[in-house]
């Protein structure tokens, strides 16, 4: 019986070890998702590792480029949506030009100003487009607006850390 039994220990042991020490072969690429390097978290914070900065007009060409593909626009519309969203990538960008040089503190006004562009894009976008085109916009405009909400908090309360205690 004390035979069977060290017999048993002895093997454990050895399947155990043999597990435990995996060598690299010579053939074999490293795995890089366990070996997480500081310097990829820095991807979207200030400095070196900044993302690109994009003109107006490759931002006017993304966006337009995104709403074609999801409200299926024709030609013309999508024509009329590139020029219409140059226009508001060229006042977004001398608005924040104006704040880069100085031109005040982000305050309520500067928040205002970016409101009543965003209200005039609306206006005009929905000259652009059908009824049903803006009603899908929407829908999908509600829908990622719920989502980041919820991802920052907003409306799933499950997260309760910042919650205030209660007395009593």
């Amino acid at each position: 019986m004390k035979k069977l039994a060290v017999m048993f220990v002895l093997g454990l042991t050895l399947t155990g070890t043999s597990f435990a020490q995996t060598i690299r072969q010579p053939n074999q690429k490293q795995d890089k998702t366990l070996k997480y390097e500081s310097h990829e978290k820095q991807v979207f914070k200030r400095g070196k590792n900044q993302r690109p900065v994009l003109s107006a007009e490759e931002r006017a060409t993304r966006h337009t480029e995104m709403l074609s593909q999801k409200l299926d626009l024709s030609k013309n519309q999508k024509k009329k949506l590139q020029a219409l969203n140059l226009k508001q990538a060229q006042q977004m960008q001398a608005l924040n030009q104006q704040y880069a040089q100085g031109g005040g503190p982000k305050n309520a006004a500067t928040r205002e100003e970016r409101k009543q562009l965003r209200a005039n894009w609306e206006k005009d976008f929905k000259r652009i487009v059908s009824k049903k085109q803006y009603a899908q916009y929407e829908a999908q405009r509600n829908q990622m607006q719920a989502k980041r909400g919820k991802h920052f908090g907003k409306e799933d309360h499950s997260n309760f850390r910042f919650r205030k205690p209660i007395n009593g």
